[in-house]
């Protein structure tokens, strides 16, 4: 399942969480770090699930209203395809990108094997109001488009009607709603690799991290290749 929890046009009001960005003019004065999340850290995007989970039922949200998935967390983390945004020692947000097009949603005719798909999204409330889910989707629409595919896609929770404008205001296109009575998500969209919207802070990506024995990362600058993304 796919899906953002974010409130883009939400203040950051935390000044112990927020102190690290820039206050006026509500953005980033640095570059974010995108990583693969290690062993260690399926319990802390488990975390960013329950938070959200909790953000959107105080907005009267009823997505994400059951526990998070910690065999399909740790599945995602053991191939690499979850990932974790930071900002020197605060996590501000997770996606999961992969290549997987859910056949429930996706058929032969949208050629789903040539798109990435975005899944698990979510920008922390700390981290809201700095365009750090732009930032998040620029980088996915990257790695698409590295990756030779036309498309970056998510499936949106059908009832989350401002997740969907949000989409939409970052040039995403809805494609259809697929309406099946065990599946609460099936607001599909879609926009080309090509597409950014250049929003909010510089990504940085990293990739390869070395662990040590405990899952953590051996040492700060224990990581393989760098890349602007």
């Amino acid at each position: 399942m796919s899906g953002q929890y974010a409130s883009p046009s939400q203040p950051c009001r935390r000044i112990a969480t927020c102190s690290a960005m820039t206050w006026e003019g509500r953005s980033m004065d640095e570059s974010i770090t995108v990583r693969p999340a290690f062993p260690g850290e399926v319990g802390t995007i488990a975390s960013m699930w329950r938070e959200a989970s909790s953000w959107l039922r105080s907005q009267g949200s009823d997505q994400w209203q059951y526990p998070p998935d910690l065999e399909k967390i740790s599945r995602d983390v053991r191939r690499g395809t979850a990932y974790i945004a930071h900002r020197r020692k605060a996590y501000l947000g997770t996606i999961t990108l992969d290549d997987f097009a859910d056949p429930e949603f996706w058929s032969d005719a949208d050629s789903p094997r040539d798109a990435l798909y975005g899944h698990r999204i979510i920008v922390l409330p700390s981290a809201q109001g700095f365009h750090v889910g732009s930032a998040l989707l620029d980088w996915a629409s990257k790695r698409a488009r590295a990756a030779g595919k036309s498309w970056l896609r998510v499936d949106a929770w059908k009832t989350n009607e401002e997740l969907g404008r949000y989409y939409e205001r970052l040039d995403f296109d809805f494609v259809r709603r697929v309406d099946l009575p065990h599946r609460r998500s099936g607001a599909l969209y879609q926009r080309s690799s090509d597409t950014m919207t250049n929003q909010g802070p510089k990504v940085v990506h990293l990739e390869m991290p070395q662990h040590d024995i405990n899952g953590n990362p051996s040492t700060e600058g224990a990581w393989g290749h760098t890349s602007p993304a």
